[in-house]
């Protein structure tokens, strides 16, 4: 059972537990086995919400890094192209990043930096359906914040999926979908649980 339904069900498992004490403390002569079950069961229900708290205070996956409202994963695989890395992402709750500000930017490239791994590319979610007009696969919509390298995206046949580039500090290129040998960074909210990649968007051309 998850989290979020034991939550609910927690009024209902509360209102339960009050209507036997009520019972119990309507008895006008308790024993020492029921006081003792009295004391037990509401030890037992302080114990069951302060581990909800807490559990519910943890949105982001195991391995996952959180930054404000989202959880990012960021994978030291480099056997994947684009297409590869996109499906991975969606198979274990996310999509390739979608980066919407300077902040978030800032943010990722620190933990790139910080993965460990020298000399590594990151793919993004960002791919140009049409020539020259860039989007995120997460939802479709236009790339409006963007930290190009300088003179990209360089544009032309195939070059139609943008990644974190090392060489340029982690700015963005544009490179053929088909390259290896890079890592990628999967995003997804708190508390989602997107469909796996077959039920969502595949990338046309």
């Amino acid at each position: 059972m998850s989290n979020y339904s034991v939550l609910q069900m927690l009024p209902i498992v509360s209102v339960v537990i009050i209507c036997c004490v009520s019972v119990i403390k309507s008895e006008t002569c308790l024993g020492q086995n029921e006081k003792a079950l009295l004391s037990s069961i509401q030890s037992s229900l302080k114990t069951l919400e302060e581990k909800l708290k807490g559990k519910s205070a943890s949105t982001c996956p195991e391995e996952w890094k959180e930054y404000k409202n989202h959880c990012y994963f960021i994978s030291k695989d480099k056997t994947k192209n684009w297409s590869e890395s996109e499906r991975q992402c969606r198979d274990i709750g996310g999509y390739l990043v979608q980066v919407t500000d300077s902040s978030e930017d800032s943010w990722l490239v620190d933990m790139m930096k910080k993965a460990g791994q020298d000399k590594t590319n990151y793919w993004m979610g960002a791919t140009d359906f049409k020539e020259g007009e860039w989007r995120w696969t997460n939802d479709l919509s236009k790339v409006q914040y963007s930290n190009w390298d300088s003179g990209q995206p360089s544009g032309g046949t195939g070059n139609d999926c943008a990644h974190f580039w090392h060489s340029s500090g982690y700015k963005w290129d544009d490179t053929s979908c088909n390259s290896i040998g890079f890592g990628y960074v999967c995003e997804r909210a708190h508390g989602s649980n997107c469909l796996p990649y077959s039920k969502q968007f595949k990338r046309r051309k």
